[in-house]
């Protein structure tokens, strides 16, 4: 069946629709919620735990899981693997608006995560391209920290589902980042006709390095200045590369332009992480900066453009409305992040605001992508 050639089809469809439901449900809960829902898991812990491994974790397993088979040649991660990879998918996702028994969600989910590393990485290794290696470990490492939330939730391991969230927010950060570095650089450069930038290694290393150390000062000790000491200059390197990355063409290209602005919205977050170390601001507003604005923006528009470049159409064509997708996610973001810090005291307004503003974009993106994704592919 066509529907699961590859990746991005199901994995795309199911993380809009799953991601619309879910903020609609979240919006239900907050800030009261039921006893008894999400399997005895604490709402609040809930939402972060399957925007990280829900809806995250789909629209990058649909752009990677696609882009291995290109890389590599084979067809691993199609028909009857992906079926059951994404059926483990769905199934935890409903089953926790289910309330069914805890372990049984575990069970699934874990599979999944274990189903989605080994689809991308055992044909790395059989082609042995081992410069994907480091995506792989990222999976693996997710993988872990799953674990680690559901050792938590089961009542196994004390810090776990802090650790699992945590820990699983960043990585997930780090996948995009580096899909930033490869896929902002070349599509600028191919869209407005310009030579492709060279790489700056000390950069791109120092990138890489400090994100890695902020994650490990954030899992550790958030609130410690040492924190501070790693975001704001990781902040600096961040915005150096974005400014290098930048270019006036880009308000022209409406597939190009969220990509900037998401990473924007990264350089914000880790900027405020090193106010979140001085204890100056909540950590929340910095995480939301990363996922809200970052990974909302990044995984929509890569949604976006890989959708219509493997189904055969134009990425220079998208569909008209597709800018308001964007337009409502950013200013979801600063709905979720900024206005809480200038209006404090309407502080659960915001969070509708932003709650029914991702909602939209994303049942918006939805409408206008079923057709192109639930169809074969274009010509």
């Amino acid at each position: 069946m066509f529907f699961f050639e590859r990746a991005f089809r199901p994995f795309f469809l199911g993380g809009s629709l799953f991601t619309v439901a879910a903020m609609l449900v979240w919006w239900w809960n907050y800030p009261l919620s039921a006893p008894g829902n999400f399997s005895g898991i604490p709402p609040v812990y809930w939402h972060a735990h399957e925007m990280i491994y829900g809806y995250a974790l789909a629209t990058v397993s649909g752009f990677l899981l696609t882009a291995v088979m290109n890389w590599t040649g084979e067809n691993s991660a199609s028909g009857v693997p992906l079926a059951l990879t994404f059926l483990c998918w769905a199934t935890a996702r409903s089953a926790y608006l289910l309330a069914m028994p805890l372990p049984l969600i575990a069970v699934a989910d874990l599979v999944f995560s274990a189903a989605l590393f080994l689809l991308f990485t055992l044909p790395i290794i059989r082609t042995r391209q081992w410069k994907q290696v480091g995506l792989a470990s990222k999976f693996f490492l997710l993988l872990i920290t799953n674990g680690l939330f559901y050792a938590g939730a089961l009542g196994w391991l004390a810090e776990g589902i802090t650790w699992g969230i945590t820990a699983g927010l960043f990585l997930v950060l780090a996948i995009n980042l580096t899909m930033m570095r490869r896929v902002i650089p070349f599509f600028t450069a191919m869209a407005l006709k310009l030579p492709e930038q060279a790489q700056i290694k000390w950069l791109d290393f120092s990138a890489i390095g400090g994100f890695l150390a902020l994650m490990i000062a954030v899992l550790i000790a958030p609130n410690h200045w040492i924190t501070s000491l790693i975001a704001f200059p990781l902040a600096l390197v961040h915005g150096i590369r974005a400014w290098r990355w930048y270019h006036p063409g880009i308000w022209q290209q409406l597939l190009l332009w969220p990509l900037h602005i998401a990473y924007g919205f990264m350089v914000v977050g880790i900027g405020l992480y090193g106010f979140v170390g001085l204890n100056l601001l909540n950590e929340a507003l910095a995480e939301h900066a990363l996922a809200a604005g970052g990974i909302g923006l990044l995984c929509s528009a890569m949604m976006a453009r890989v959708s219509l470049g493997h189904t055969n159409r134009s990425v220079f064509n998208p569909p008209k409305m597709l800018w308001l997708v964007f337009v409502l996610l950013a200013a979801t973001a600063i709905s979720r992040v900024l206005l809480p810090l200038l209006f404090p005291a309407h502080y659960i307004f915001w969070m509708h605001l932003s709650q029914w503003g991702w909602a939209l974009a994303f049942l918006l993106l939805l409408i206008l992508y079923l057709p192109i994704l639930a169809r074969p592919d274009h010509g």
